[in-house]
């Protein structure tokens, strides 16, 4: 019963994509203009804003990576009962730095711009 519920929900999927598809290439037809979707067409001042704020939260993505990967690699290990190697703490501790060091680069960066 699943199975078939599944196998028609990806029919159906596959027909409004279809028709999607179709709706682009013949513009003229009218009953196809309803699957047809237009995004909005945004200024060149409001694509830099958009840029500029993906910018600043991958960096706060980055930042906060950095901050979570010794974190993630203490509880593994408390986890796992091992014990805490020099070489993969130095490591982590590496990139950890530079997750951080990427992230507060591209923020400045991008109010500098």
């Amino acid at each position: 019963m699943y199975r078939t519920i599944q196998l028609v929900l990806v029919g159906l999927l596959a027909a409004v994509l279809g028709l999607s598809a179709l709706s682009r290439r013949f513009p003229q037809v009218a009953w196809l203009r309803v699957f047809r979707y237009d995004a909005p067409r945004l200024s060149p001042q409001q694509r830099a804003t958009l840029r500029q704020r993906s910018n600043i939260h991958a960096g706060i993505e980055l930042i906060l990576m950095g901050i979570v990967l010794p974190l993630l690699y203490v509880a593994g290990t408390v986890m796992f009962f091992n014990n805490f190697s020099r070489a993969a703490t130095t490591v982590v501790c590496a990139g950890s730095a530079f997750c951080i060091g990427l992230g507060v680069a591209a923020i400045w960066r991008n109010r500098r711009s």
